[in-house]
């Protein structure tokens, strides 16, 4: 209680909230930094709101959301310590939240392309059965991410598909080619065997007559 009495008489007039903001998004944060340096030996999921590329290194997942309140918070409430407006305040805030999100995010997608470049042969996935982790566009027409072993590795990779419909999030797919260096073609399970079970079908039906 005497913490919630502390934050509840900050002055001045929104100290509370920039104090609260900073306190809440710097424990998020620092709970996924952790989770993330332990190589996920703790489950930790992170927010996905589809929203462009990048999975859990984009400005919509929670790392980066929380590293924008976290800037957010902190700077705020220094700019009222110093005696200033609540509106320079929150300009402040706003504009420091920004550049600590965009600076955390071209950091994770730095320190990931490091992680998945290298000397990984992504020919070696072919055959592997992986999961959705940015839903991937179909026939083609955009890009997404999948989750794969890859020499022995679990890795995120880009993934393209020949599907009439978008693969969504979570969904198994199997790898069949490769398209390029570092993106992988995938299927939806199941669909090839279907087709060759139809062909038997066929024939068996065409000797029968």
């Amino acid at each position: 209680m005497n913490m919630i009495d502390w934050l509840l008489n900050l002055e001045p007039a929104g100290m509370t909230y920039f104090v609260t903001c900073g306190i809440l998004s710097s424990a998020v944060l620092l709970i996924q930094m952790i989770a993330l340096l332990l190589g996920g030996a703790f489950d930790v999921p992170d927010l996905d709101l589809d929203v462009g590329e990048g999975g859990a290194t984009g400005m919509f997942s929670i790392r980066g959301i929380g590293a924008f309140f976290t800037g957010f918070g902190w700077t705020g409430a220094a700019v009222l310590d110093a005696g200033h407006s609540l509106t320079l305040a929150t300009i402040s805030a706003t504009v420091v939240g920004v550049a600590v999100l965009i600076s955390f995010v071209l950091m994770m997608r730095w320190l990931h392309s490091l992680r998945s470049e290298g000397t990984v042969d992504y020919s070696n996935a072919i055959g592997q059965i992986g999961s959705v982790y940015v839903p991937i566009p179909p026939r083609r027409q955009g890009i997404g991410q999948i989750e794969v072993l890859v020499q022995k590795r679990m890795a995120t990779v880009r993934a393209l598909s020949d599907s009439e419909e978008r693969i969504e999030n979570r969904t198994a797919v199997q790898v069949t080619a490769l398209v390029d260096d570092r993106t992988l073609l995938v299927e939806t399970l199941g669909k090839e065997p279907m087709k060759d079970s139809e062909e038997a079908t066929g024939s068996s039906g065409s000797e029968a007559n």
